[in-house]
């Protein structure tokens, strides 16, 4: 095989392999806000009186070590991605409450 043609086949597997990370990445995602908007309706978190404080809320620092061993915690970016879509509301004191306006 003729070395451009192995440079070319090279590049097109990494292409392929960066789009299917990108793919499973927002599918997981995906997946993970439907988890917390399932947790914030169990929870009974529908207004600002009612409204619930997460554990993995971005605002909660979250010691970081060198190593990380484990799967990455998609929960925070989800709920972020959530508050900015307004599905999910933030109430000053970092609590979170369901916008059953804009789930649908």
């Amino acid at each position: 095989m003729k070395e451009s043609t192995q440079i070319i086949v090279a590049v097109v597997i990494i292409a392929a392999g960066w789009i299917v990370t990108t793919l499973a990445t927002g599918w997981w995602t995906r997946q993970i806000c439907k988890r917390i908007i399932k947790e914030l309706k169990e929870q009974g978190a529908i207004s600002a009186a009612t409204a619930v404080s997460l554990p993995y809320s971005p605002s909660v620092q979250v010691k970081s070590t060198i190593l990380n061993f484990g799967y990455r915690d998609y929960r925070p970016k989800a709920l972020e991605v959530l508050v900015l879509g307004e599905v999910v509301t933030k109430t000053i004191n970092d609590q979170y409450y369901l916008n059953e306006d804009m789930l649908l």
